[in-house]
């Protein structure tokens, strides 16, 4: 990958996550997980925090106390200026540490964006399964009311019928038969009307279960993106770490006693130098702050102070984008 696209792939990570905070952000879009935490907005607080020390690392120094950068260094031993071989080296083995910190730190990222993917797909699956069984509750006590109900007309019906010549000795049996089918009636009635009661509350919560699915289905698509833009933005520890062994067998190769140094090795150590200040004045002066008004985004009901919003974010990682070419510059 290109610098330029590696830097891209650090500002696609915030700019999903703006869009994410923004889907669950208010007091009932969020989204319940059955691991912990349990709540999405709770693990995002989390992923934020990791993000911006992540972010944070691309402007630690890459400096030993007393030790120049390497592109210095290398200026120094090519004009005679008193570097001598062992500061070129020193200089170079300065970058494993807190490149291979970074891969860490994304790697981790990378995981935990995935683990939030896998629970909030977890969560809809089972918010969908809630919702289809309150489904059919409701629609099997509505079937019940509707029997009772039936039942009860029945039975009613069947009480007030007119009562045709009895012997007196029938009488009684039949006036018992009359108030034992009225009771049934009532019966009925009370059966039918709990019925009902208890399928507008399964209604009630299938549709609660809805909805919850729903949000759940949203921040799962988003945490999708999440987990592909991570995984492409460990490729910028990667690319590093690829060109450090480029100029380790470079300084391998090359003649300690002589100051022609390769001019292939000069470029490709000006390249990582550039690209690691340009992503650390990415994170100063773009990312690190996107990520605070993200969180406060997140913890907002309709928007941050001032109208933030998901949009506002989105601009402001566009804008960061457009100045890539411009960090590479070294400006």
């Amino acid at each position: 990958m290109e610098p330029r696209e590696l830097l891209e792939a650090l500002v696609d990570v915030v700019a999903t996550l703006g869009e994410l905070a923004a889907t669950v952000a208010g007091p009932y879009r969020d989204v319940l997980l059955s691991v912990h935490p349990k709540a999405l907005y709770t693990a995002l607080e989390t992923f934020i925090d990791h993000l911006r020390d992540t972010l944070d690392q691309g402007g630690s120094t890459l400096k030993r106390p007393g030790v120049a950068s390497l592109g210095q260094a290398l200026d120094a031993f090519r004009a005679n200026l008193g570097a001598t071989w062992a500061h070129v080296t020193a200089a170079a083995s300065a970058w494993w540490d807190p490149v291979a910190t970074l891969e860490d730190s994304w790697a981790r990222l990378a995981r935990e964006a995935t683990e939030l993917r896998d629970a909030c797909r977890d969560a809809a699956t089972a918010e969908a399964t809630t919702a289809a069984t309150s489904s059919a509750l409701a629609g099997d006590l509505q079937d019940k009311a509707t029997r009772c109900v039936r039942a009860r007309d029945n039975l009613v019906a069947k009480a007030w019928q007119p009562l045709l010549a009895l012997a007196k000795e029938k009488m009684a049996s039949a006036e018992a038969a009359h108030e034992a089918r009225l009771e049934a009636a009532t019966n009925e009635l009370v059966a039918a009307t709990e019925a009902r009661i208890e399928a507008q509350v399964a209604t009630s919560a299938g549709r609660a279960a809805t909805r919850r699915a729903q949000r759940a289905e949203a921040a799962l698509g988003l945490l999708e993106r999440l987990v592909a833009a991570c995984d492409k933005a460990t490729a910028f520890p990667r690319e590093l770490q690829c060109w450090l062994r480029d100029i380790e067998a470079a300084l391998k190769g090359t003649n300690e006693a002589s100051p022609d140094v390769p001019e292939a090795l000069v470029a490709v150590v000006a390249k990582v130098e550039r690209l690691w200040e340009a992503s650390a004045r990415l994170a100063t002066r773009h990312l690190l702050g996107t990520l605070g008004d993200i969180r406060r985004l997140l913890s907002s009901s309709a928007g941050g102070p001032g109208g933030l919003s998901g949009r506002a974010v989105a601009k402001q990682c566009q804008k960061a984008i457009e100045d890539i070419p411009t960090l590479l510059r070294g400006q």
